[in-house]
C-alpha cells in the first residue's frame, strides 16, 4: 500500500511537471502572438484615431498573465494550498 501511494505521488508530480512544461512552451508562442497583436492594434488605433481598436488587448493580457503565473509563478502552489 505504501509503495502504491509513493507511485501515485510520483505520477502526480510528473503530470504537474508536464503541465508546467507545456504551459511554458505555450507561453513562448502566445507571448509572441500577444506582442505582435499589441503592436498591430496600437498601429491601427493610431491610424484610425480610434482607441476602441485596442480593446482586444485587454482580454489577451489577462490570458498572458494567467499563463505566466501558471508557468513561472505560484499558481499551482496556491491551488495545492
Amino acid at each position: 500500500l505504501e509503495r502504491q501511494l509513493l507511485l501515485q505521488n510520483q505520477m502526480r508530480e510528473r503530470q504537474t511537471a508536464m503541465q508546467i512544461a507545456w504551459t511554458r512552451e505555450f507561453l513562448k508562442y502566445f507571448g509572441t502572438f500577444f506582442g505582435l497583436a499589441a503592436i498591430g492594434l496600437t498601429a491601427g488605433a493610431i491610424r484610425k484615431k480610434n482607441l476602441g481598436v485596442l480593446l482586444p488587448v485587454v482580454p489577451l493580457s489577462f490570458i498572458l498573465a494567467y499563463q505566466y503565473d501558471m508557468g513561472y509563478g505560484t499558481l499551482l502552489q496556491r491551488i495545492k494550498g
